[in-house]
């Protein structure tokens, strides 16, 4: 069956371009960042990841160069909350998403910098419990006064086993970083855009206030979406 009632969800990922997929460890984070993965493969689109994957290709193949900017790929980094910690590094590269055809899916417990929470997913309910291998998941977007919610869900999770593998990392996170910084560049350059890039550096005071917003969001998520479990079988 796959995902049911997801395809507002999927609509929302292709118009922002960046998204968490937070939750525990083990919920299924960077399997579901795959299966939303797998719509835009079979539409032509690359697929680079820091984890092996029989769907992945080659980092060092993908220009934009060749295609007018383009890069048509989606990037998965596996727990890229630790990646990804600083706002302006996230600014500048998906400011420039749409322009390079690029979606970004960061499955991780950690959350990101603020900047990379706007659409924001997560598991809510898990049947399999009940023996029913289905699980119920929640998101929202948020970008200044404009909100939206919605919830689908993800039949057969092991549908996508084997398709990638956390013990057999693929190119580093900060390889993959730099990599788009670099295409970034090259697009800019490429099309006459002259003012420089902005510093990356994170100075201590963004990183405060950054870490204030994101417990004040954790808050927030605690308050209006209860997370639920199944009983155990025998009790």
């Amino acid at each position: 069956m796959g995902l049911l009632g997801a395809g507002a969800f999927v609509d929302i990922i292709s118009s922002y371009r960046l998204l968490w997929i937070g939750g525990r460890f083990g919920g299924h984070k960077t399997s579901l960042a795959y299966k939303l993965a797998e719509g835009y493969l079979n539409r032509g689109y690359n697929l680079v990841s820091n984890n092996r994957s029989v769907w992945g290709d080659d980092l060092e193949k993908i220009t934009g160069c060749k295609n007018h900017g383009q890069l048509h790929t989606v990037v998965i980094l596996d727990e890229g909350g630790l990646a990804f910690k600083s706002s302006r590094q996230i600014e500048m590269i998906a400011s420039y998403a749409r322009k390079m055809d690029v979606i970004y899916m960061l499955p991780s417990f950690w959350p990101p910098s603020r900047a990379a929470q706007i659409l924001v997913c997560q598991p809510v309910f898990n049947f399999k419990s009940t023996g029913v291998p289905l699980v119920i998941y929640k998101w929202r977007v948020k970008l200044g006064s404009f909100q939206d919610n919605g919830w689908f869900g993800w039949y057969d999770p092991s549908e996508i086993y084997g398709i990638y593998s956390t013990a057999d990392p693929g190119d580093s996170a900060e390889k993959i970083i730099t990599w788009l910084v670099d295409e970034t560049e090259k697009y800019r350059l490429q099309f006459g855009y002259r003012n420089s890039l902005p510093d990356l550096e994170e100075n201590s005071s963004d990183l405060l206030q950054d870490t204030i917003s994101q417990f004040a969001d954790a808050v927030d998520e605690l308050s209006t979406i209860p997370i639920r479990k199944g009983k155990r079988r025998g009790r």
